[in-house]
């Protein structure tokens, strides 16, 4: 398995809640997903479980909606507490 790239992952968010349209949001959030589901046998539940609510917090955001600051707000305090993870070794991670 290949380390976790959180610039990737967070630029990926980032492209997918601030996309103009759920369509131009969609083949990144498929990406997004894909290395999401990849990281769920190697980080403990509550890890990925914070990367799965940014990125549902991320596509809820995504195209022309009345509350995207609130969605974006709530995907920037699910990140962090990923990222904090993943970066103090809290995350269960085996690579």
């Amino acid at each position: 398995m290949e380390s976790i790239n959180l610039n990737e992952l967070r630029e990926l968010l980032k492209y997918i809640a601030f996309a103009g349209t759920k369509k131009e949001a969609s083949t990144h959030l498929r990406k997004l997903k894909s290395k999401e589901s990849k990281l769920k046998g190697v980080l403990n539940g509550y890890t990925v479980g914070k990367l799965s609510e940014a990125i549902n917090f991320a596509d809820q955001a995504a195209g022309n909606v009345k509350n995207k600051e609130e969605l974006i707000s709530h995907m920037e305090s699910s990140w962090s507490v990923f990222e904090s993870d993943i970066n103090n070794g809290t995350s269960g991670r085996n690579i």
